[in-house]
């Protein structure tokens, strides 16, 4: 929580680290959330002055040296600047824009903002510039933007995205036959994706990974660690219990319910098997199939795509079910991933009845 602190520090235009930067797990109470945030702002400033030593043992990321670059206001010598997925921006690059003389083009789509999670703004809701719509897309036919428009209706867009009559598109709605048939699958969470790659490798399938192996390296090791009784700090997803079987309970509850295939995996199998499997994922070029998240999947393509089933639907206060705004926006940018093929037959149920409940 330290280290994620002063990285959302250094994303921000904020001159020093604050207490709303460390990030909290949202299963904590408010009140405690701030009470842990302020316990922990000393490490985080004692860790950025870490950062700003060059004999300190601390190694520093990306993200320190592109804030020290900000905090040098830099003047970048160009008539004309083009700032792509600027749906996704941060503090600190609006900070370095702004301070500029080039005229400034931003490119992005709010509908494929995912990492607000991380302190991440929409960039183009905090300046005032005529607009211009692209609405056609050379990636996937009208089977796939048909269905990626019903989304976007969700979100009060009425304006549908158009796919390219020439390319073949279709929806998969009931898959019964092997992952061969798919390029890659697409999760929301890195266990998600470490489930898929147990099935996978347990079929003798070449499985390429794109998400945090660390962390789910991580995992196992805290799985183990809490089996001992003893508390950890990392992984996230299980620095708030205090023993194994806390985190079996919580996996069947509904909140938790994203971690069940993970926690019953290790249980079944153990953590060695976790890591082993982690030493068996293919290159990608020597891979039937790739597995990633969503987050990491951003930007790329492929012919053939399986949406995972740990999409999250929820009932909305009228009853009817619904999906909060980040996750529609990951379920979207899921879905425009696919070029030819796009399997949706584990959300199938629960997608369906949502567009019918809102009418579109």
């Amino acid at each position: 929580m330290v280290m994620d602190g002063a990285a959302r520090f250094c994303r921000s235009a904020q001159a020093e680290p604050l207490a709303w930067h460390i990030p909290v797990e949202a299963i904590v109470k408010e009140e405690e959330a701030e009470h842990l945030r302020e316990s922990l702002l000393p490490y985080v400033k004692r860790l950025w002055d870490e950062y700003l030593d060059p004999n300190a043992p601390s190694a520093i990321a990306h993200d320190v040296y592109v804030k020290l670059f900000e905090r040098s206001r830099p003047r970048i010598g160009a008539d004309f600047i083009l700032f792509d997925e600027a749906q996704d921006a941060d503090g600190l690059m609006l900070s370095v824009l702004r301070a500029q003389q080039a005229q400034v083009i931003y490119v992005g789509d709010p509908y494929q903002q995912i990492y607000e999670w991380r302190g991440a703004v929409n960039a183009m809701d905090h300046i005032r510039a005529p607009e211009c719509a692209l609405t056609e897309s050379f990636r996937f036919g009208p089977a796939i933007a048909q269905l990626a428009s019903r989304v976007l209706r969700l979100m009060d867009e009425d304006t549908p995205v158009r796919g390219q009559d020439h390319v073949e598109s279709r929806i998969l709605h009931d898959s019964t036959s092997g992952h061969d048939r798919f390029d890659a699958i697409l999760c929301r969470k890195n266990a998600t994706v470490l489930t898929h790659l147990a099935e996978g490798i347990g079929r003798g399938d070449r499985v390429a990974v794109r998400a945090n192996v660390d962390e789910l390296r991580a995992f196992a090791d805290g799985a183990e660690q809490l089996m001992r009784g003893q508390r950890i700090g990392y992984p996230a997803t299980l620095a708030l219990f205090e023993t194994w079987e806390e985190v079996q309970e919580y996996a069947e509850s509904f909140a938790g319910r994203d971690l069940k295939p993970l926690v019953q995996l290790i249980d079944n199998e153990g953590v060695d098997y976790l890591r082993l499997i982690l030493t068996r994922v293919s290159p990608e070029d020597e891979a039937d199939y790739i597995v990633s998240t969503v987050h990491r999947a951003k930007g790329l393509e492929w012919d053939r795509v399986q949406l995972a089933g740990d999409f999250k639907f929820r009932n909305g206060d009228d009853g009817k079910l619904t999906m909060a705004p980040e996750e529609m926006r990951l379920l979207y940018v899921a879905m425009t991933r696919a070029k030819r093929l796009l399997d949706v037959s584990e959300i199938r149920r629960d997608l369906y009845t949502m567009f019918r409940e809102a009418g579109v």
